[in-house]
């Protein structure tokens, strides 16, 4: 404890006063014992022993009295946090984030945030440095305000709104550091106003913090945790076809600490409803709902999935999109187009409604093709040269599908050159059985996204792998790169293996396509194949992208020809975008997309569609409690003397005064004074007897 007044101390001496004159009436009387009273004797010591109780007793009330006056004109106060009364750089940071939108027994808890944020931005003085952030906007320097005249940044305040994109903590943390690592003040300090979700405090890494930096938490009160989410969305089938019967599986998180019974979970594609189901959801678990359509045209579609509102809004629909494939136009490469068994399974007739227009050229055509209107190239012959390697390569980063048969003949270094640029793995050598010998395939990843609905279990698959494929006498040894799919295997490395490369995609057969290297070529299984991989790859280059609010996206697109196009949001809203021209690839950076929905890329034709939905982690709306904020905080690297949590209420700022200057006692003391001198009146008046 300090005193702001210390030499008023000095008048403590007065609280001897009482005792001095307590002191002075002591005299020593001479006693005269009259007959008429000695039967008084004892009432008389009985009153006197009372008598001197009283007197003590108001001795010390006095003495006390005076005391606590004195004390209370030092101004005796708690040392606060804050190092004196000089200017302080300070960073407040405003939670925005889509769990802010949720609603407590104070109304929406953004509003409580606002408020709080608009009182703490009115208390800094003019001089102290502050800075205000964010969480949505933190990584972007262009929203940070910075000004020494705070009460300028509370109209920005008071106009603030939440935002669907979850910038986190950490981040807008990190910057609110950088700030501070400017300034020469001798108080730093860092505000963040929120509700303290618990899942802003999962993770948290190492910063260079100054160790005179303190960081206070002001909490909202606790939001009611009984929100159900619609927490993804994925294709069952790996390729949507026209007239086909296809599926989406939705995963409906129940966040609740109750069971949810009856949740109607419906989609919609284009705006017109398609399915719908029920699920019935126990408390804090995930349901997988399936949800089966079919398209009648070829191109992109939009689709939502959607549950009955609850606490967050944003988090009841989730966006989508998908590429119907109608049409295939597939270029093969090949030296022996009278015997080619990839043209053969590409035009056999399966259960599918997409048509396959296949063109086949040899590798020195190849060379001088226009693969603009391709969607796959199959390769099992390769030219020597470094020109058809380079375009193979750059017809895939760009978005194309492939499928590279390893070779018959000498072209392995071609092979093993594209495989290579290509990042799919590492040609070891050729393999060659004699003697009658063979590889047999070893295992298939019935479970890959790739042979959905192709197995009927893995049973079936292994029945396919035991009497389909049985011999396999000539190709080459591939190391896989690790990010690599293998798919189909021998015993001494991959068979069929799959990697998305760049924009695009590539599957890899180590063995050539023709009935002396092995009998994979004329089996039923073969077209299955070769037609799954075709489709697959092609969709690749289709492939909708998926963000979160606030993030950035970019798209390549390899046709040219286009010197601009137009981006559609969700709300129907137009803008012009240019690409960027690399090597004949035009590339489109999208900055920024906050909208939740689907944005739609066009030029002549929908070149791609983005999806924008909300982070799955804002839908739990549990709060962190005291020690796991702390312990947050001094992962960051703040000392556990500097951090600090206060309840955002209507007097928080007041608290937070407090706890940085001190609390000033003088009211207490002179509080007490007032009771010791009530209480003296009230002994005084006592009677003796």
């Amino acid at each position: 404890m300090t005193f702001l007044n210390p030499l008023v101390l000095i008048a403590l001496v007065a609280a001897g006063i009482p005792i001095l004159i307590h002191l002075l009436q002591l005299k020593k009387l001479r006693q005269v014992d009259f007959s008429s009273i000695r039967f008084l004797k004892e009432i008389q010591h009985a009153s006197a022993k009372r008598v001197k109780l009283r007197d003590y007793l108001l001795l010390l009330l006095r003495t006390l009295a005076i005391a606590s006056l004195v004390v209370a004109f030092a101004r005796p106060a708690l040392k606060g946090v804050a190092t004196g009364n000089s200017k302080r750089s300070s960073v407040v940071i405003v939670d925005n984030s889509p769990s802010t939108t949720v609603r407590n027994e104070y109304g929406e808890i953004f509003s409580q945030i606002r408020n709080v944020a608009s009182n703490l931005i009115n208390s800094f003085r003019v001089g102290d440095d502050v800075s205000l952030i964010s969480t949505s906007g933190a990584k972007d320097t262009s929203q940070i305000l910075s000004t020494i005249n705070p009460q300028s940044l509370s109209p920005q305040v008071s106009r603030a709104e939440p935002s669907n994109a979850s910038g986190g903590y950490t981040s807008a943390i990190q910057t609110a550091l950088q700030k501070l690592a400017s300034s020469n003040y001798a108080n730093k300090e860092i505000y963040v106003v929120g509700d303290l979700q618990r899942t802003e405090f999962a993770n948290a890494t190492s910063e260079n913090v100054p160790s005179n930096a303190r960081i206070f938490f002001l909490r909202t009160e606790k939001s009611p945790n009984d929100n159900l989410s619609v927490s993804d969305v994925k294709l069952l089938n790996p390729v949507i076809e026209v007239n086909s019967p296809s599926a989406v599986e939705a995963t409906i998180t129940n966040n609740d600490g109750s069971d949810k019974s009856g949740v109607v979970v419906s989609l919609y594609l284009n705006g017109r409803k398609v399915a719908q189901s029920v699920a019935d959801l126990p408390a804090g678990t995930s349901r997988a709902v399936n949800l089966t359509f079919s398209v009648s045209n070829s191109g992109f579609h939009q689709g939502v999935v959607q549950i009955d509102d609850n606490s967050i809004q944003s988090d009841n629909r989730f966006y989508f999109s998908f590429y119907a494939i109608q049409r295939l136009n597939v270029v093969i490469v090949s030296s022996n187009p009278q015997n080619d068994f990839v043209l053969s399974a590409a035009q056999a007739v399966m259960d599918t409604s997409t048509e396959i227009d296949t063109k086949v050229m040899s590798p020195e055509q190849f060379i001088y093709a226009n693969l603009a209107a391709t969607d796959v190239v199959v390769t099992e012959s390769y030219s020597g040269s470094q020109s058809c390697q380079a375009k193979l390569v750059q017809f895939v980063q760009n978005g194309g599908g492939a499928i590279l048969f390893a070779p018959a003949t000498t072209e392995s270094n071609t092979f093993a050159g594209i495989v290579s640029a290509m990042n799919l793995g590492r040609v070891s050598k050729s393999f060659s059985s004699s003697g009658g010998s063979f590889l047999s395939l070893d295992k298939i990843d019935a479970g890959d996204n790739f042979f959905s609905g192709i197995f009927a279990s893995k049973q079936s698959a292994d029945q396919i792998k035991n009497r389909l494929v049985t011999k396999i006498f000539n190709g080459v040894h591939v190391q896989p790169n690790p990010f690599a799919h293998v798919l189909m295997s021998t015993s001494s490395g991959p068979f069929l293996m799959s990697k998305e490369v760049g924009s695009g995609f590539a599957f890899v057969v180590t063995s050539p396509a023709d009935s002396l290297s092995s009998n994979f070529p004329m089996s039923p299984f073969f077209p299955v194949v070769v037609q799954r991989a075709l489709f697959y790859s092609a969709a690749v280059r289709h492939k909708p992208i998926q963000i979160f609010p606030g993030h950035d996206a970019d798209y390549r697109y390899s046709g040219g020809g286009i010197k601009s196009a137009i981006l559609i949001s969700p709300d129907g809203s137009r803008r012009e975008v240019l690409p960027n021209y690399v090597g004949g690839t035009a590339n489109f950076v999208f900055h920024n997309l906050d909208k939740l929905g689907t944005y739609t890329l066009t030029a002549r034709d929908t070149l791609c569609e983005i999806s924008v939905n909300i982070n799955p982690r804002e839908s739990d709306l549990s709060q962190a409690s005291r020690s796991e904020v702390v312990d947050f905080a001094k992962k960051l690297g703040f000392a556990e003397k500097n951090i600090f949590i206060v309840d955002a209420n209507k007097n928080a700022v007041a608290s937070l005064e407090r706890l940085r200057r001190g609390e000033d006692l003088s009211s207490f003391f002179a509080g007490a004074a007032l009771l010791f001198l009530i209480l003296e009146i009230f002994v005084s008046r006592m009677k003796t007897f």
